[in-house]
């Protein structure tokens, strides 16, 4: 059950029902949850640990905001160390991984060309296609390892802000990724990955220098759960980024 509980309060705050700076009190999330303290304390643990909410006085448990420049740091570890799992998933691949990329490719290709783009869908299945990535590699730590580095900004202003045209750049990587996994060939897919992660970084630079600090913003999710905990061994995400989501400032 705290699995699921977990599952369920990081959806809140990625929906926006929690915003950065707010408090989440136990007993408004039982009730709300319909469940008793119990597990709510073992989730707020969690959450804690992977730096989603922090402790203040009285032990008041409120959610973090995300410091833009750490969301750039992010991007860097993920530049280093998810190239790593591509590489190890070039070398464990076989069909029923390749034809899961490929249809998460064509679904975010189908997301893309949309009269409006369905930027929640694409966000969806690329972080998908990311964890399924993870997966694949045979080293179930590593994998965590690298969920526990892309996962921890919550809140992100990227998808909602990202242009057709950088949305098909970034699927064309993903394109990129699925041809060199089905040439088995480690050393071009872990450069693909690389160049993949450092370009989402650019954009997400671009949006954050566009984005005046003051400007209203929508709150939306960089790494999404896909209702498994972890999410290890479903698929994953892209390179999205967080920025800070307060009340008076949620994107």
């Amino acid at each position: 059950m705290a699995g699921d509980i977990y599952d369920r309060i990081r959806a809140l705050i990625a929906s926006g029902a929690y915003l950065g700076g707010d408090v989440l009190p136990e007993s408004e999330l039982a009730a709300r949850l319909g469940v008793s303290r119990t597990p709510i304390r073992e989730a707020m643990r969690r959450l804690q640990a992977e730096g989603v909410i922090r402790r203040e006085a009285y032990r008041r448990a409120v959610v973090v905001d995300v410091d833009p420049n750490e969301v750039i740091h992010i991007f860097t570890a993920r530049a280093s160390l998810e190239p790593i799992a591509v590489g190890m998933a070039a070398r464990h691949r076989d069909e029923a991984f390749l034809q899961e990329l490929r249809e998460l490719h064509a679904g975010m290709d189908e997301a893309i060309h949309e009269s409006e783009p369905d930027r929640r869908l694409y966000r969806d299945l690329n972080a998908r296609f990311h964890r399924v990535i993870w997966s694949q590699g045979g080293n179930a730590f590593f994998a965590e390892l690298v969920n526990l580095v892309a996962r921890k900004p919550v809140v992100s202003p990227t998808f909602n802000s990202w242009t057709r045209a950088e949305l098909m750049r970034s699927n064309r990587q993903h394109g990129d990724l699925v041809e060199a996994l089905s040439a088995g060939d480690a050393e071009w897919a872990e450069a693909a990955m690389r160049a993949h992660l450092l370009s989402s970084r650019a954009t997400y630079r671009r949006i954050s220098a566009d984005t005046p600090e003051t400007a209203p913003r929508k709150q939306d999710w960089m790494f999404p759960d896909t209702g498994t905990g972890s999410g290890i061994g479903t698929s994953s995400g892209d390179s999205t980024a967080a920025t800070p989501a307060k009340a008076a400032s949620a994107r």
